[in-house]
């Protein structure tokens, strides 16, 4: 009976231990993750939200001492944490309220309290300063370029800023929707002024709301402005290059089509007909702005490009054969069925560059482009070589046709002519002149 005891006790105190340790270690062990989240004032840190309304006010600091604020810090990821804070009055030192106070690259905001306070903490890229604007209806706009002296490490920047009476100065609200009148959320708007001078030197992004709507803070009436609207990559861009505002605007009104999306097949081939294996290029939707995808043929010449979206296109290659198609219009009737022209073929070209002297010039740069039209489509090619030791270059896989040809180095005189190269094409002997002086 004292054994089986003995047992019971071993089994309750093997169990207990464990229990106590997890309720002693978890709150130890959570505690750094709350104050990482936290940070060091104990909130976590504003941040703009560009899928959303960009003039959206952050909370205001309890307090304006920069010494009691979180410093500039590192993300760890390439980026540093940038924080400003400011007052911002009128001309008479009084504070103004609801200044929208805007970082215009990347898009982070906020607006002044009924104090005139500020706070912005920006995440941005090592190289790359803040810009700030800041923007009321009735003040002239006021646009900062910091410095990297302005920004000291360590301490919170204050910036005070002082904004003058400016009757010309508007707040409009606009509302973007598709062609069925649906309202569009997330819609990036931004308008500059089409004659950029010091008097009129404007550039403001915002977005729109969840219900489509937007405002534009601090423009002046009676301007001419460039006005786009890009929600990617289901829309193509709008763009007003000429919008015209007036002294008693009425609400902005934008209609968005949506893009159609297909899936894209065709060829790459010569201009000879030839398929073209293994190719790859780039292609871009221009009216959609950033619709940029890849495309490569396998060992037939043939390529697939799902969910893709028509309209007007450009495609490109890189490095030192620079292939461009410019001008192709991808419609309902042939995107199944694309034949995608390259400048390719089995003619060939070589030489050799000398001096007048007859010494070779080693590194001269060698270049070949041609341009061809075909239906309104333009096809580009670009190829470069540098000389030899022994002032040689070559040219394979060229197509036939016209070549504009382009010899420099440095020091001599730039050689240019225009040849069509053959499959058997003897060697050009090139000679460069010295530059005068």
């Amino acid at each position: 009976m004292t054994l089986q005891r003995i047992a019971i006790s071993s089994i309750t105190i093997a169990l207990l231990v464990p229990g106590v340790y997890l309720l002693i270690a978890l709150p130890l062990l959570q505690e750094p993750e709350k104050s990482a989240a936290q940070g060091a004032g104990g909130a976590e840190p504003a941040r703009a939200v560009p899928a959303r309304d960009s003039t959206t006010a952050v909370d205001m600091p309890a307090s304006n001492d920069s010494t009691s604020l979180p410093s500039t810090a590192t993300t760890g990821s390439g980026s540093r944490l940038i924080e400003i804070l400011g007052t911002v009055t009128d001309s008479k030192g009084q504070p103004l309220e609801d200044v929208l106070v805007t970082e215009e690259r990347y898009f982070y905001s906020t607006r002044s309290d009924a104090s005139g306070n500020y706070h912005l903490l920006l995440d941005l890229p090592y190289h790359r300063l803040p810009i700030l604007s800041f923007l009321r209806a009735g003040f002239r706009g006021h646009r900062i370029e910091l410095t990297r002296t302005d920004l000291q490490p360590g301490t919170a920047y204050r910036l005070d800023v002082g904004l003058d009476e400016s009757a010309d100065t508007l707040r409009i609200s606009g509302l973007v929707a598709n062609d069925l009148g649906v309202a569009l959320a997330g819609v990036r708007i931004e308008i500059s002024a089409v004659a950029s001078d010091q008097e009129n030197d404007f550039y403001l992004t915002v977005f729109s709301d969840e219900r489509g709507y937007f405002t534009l803070e601090g423009v002046r009436s009676a301007t001419h402005y460039r006005l786009t609207a890009t929600l990617a990559p289901d829309y193509p861009v709008y763009s007003d290059t000429d919008f015209y505002l007036g002294a008693e605007p009425e609400q902005i009104s934008i209609v968005m089509k949506p893009l159609k999306f297909v899936d894209l097949a065709g060829m790459i081939l010569t201009p000879e007909g030839s398929p073209v294996a293994n190719f790859e290029m780039d292609i871009s939707n221009l009216a959609s702005g950033v619709e940029t995808r890849k495309i490569v043929s396998d060992s037939s010449g043939y390529f697939t490009l799902d969910h893709f979206p028509l309209g007007e296109v450009s495609l490109s290659t890189r490095g030192a054969e620079i292939y461009q198609i410019n001008g192709l219009e991808i419609g309902e009737a042939d995107y199944g069925n694309l034949q995608l022209v390259i400048d390719r073929g089995d003619h060939y070209l070589s030489g050799w560059v000398n001096d007048a002297n007859g010494l070779p010039l080693e590194k001269a740069m060698v270049t070949l482009d041609a341009t061809r039209i075909d239906n309104g489509v333009e096809y580009l090619s670009y190829r470069s070589r540098g000389t030899d030791a022994n002032g040689k270059f070559s040219f394979e896989n060229l197509a036939p046709g016209d070549y504009h040809v382009s010899i420099y180095a440095s020091g001599f005189d730039k050689l240019d002519f225009t040849l069509s190269p053959g499959r058997q094409f003897a060697p050009l002997h090139l000679k460069l002149s010295r530059q005068a002086g």
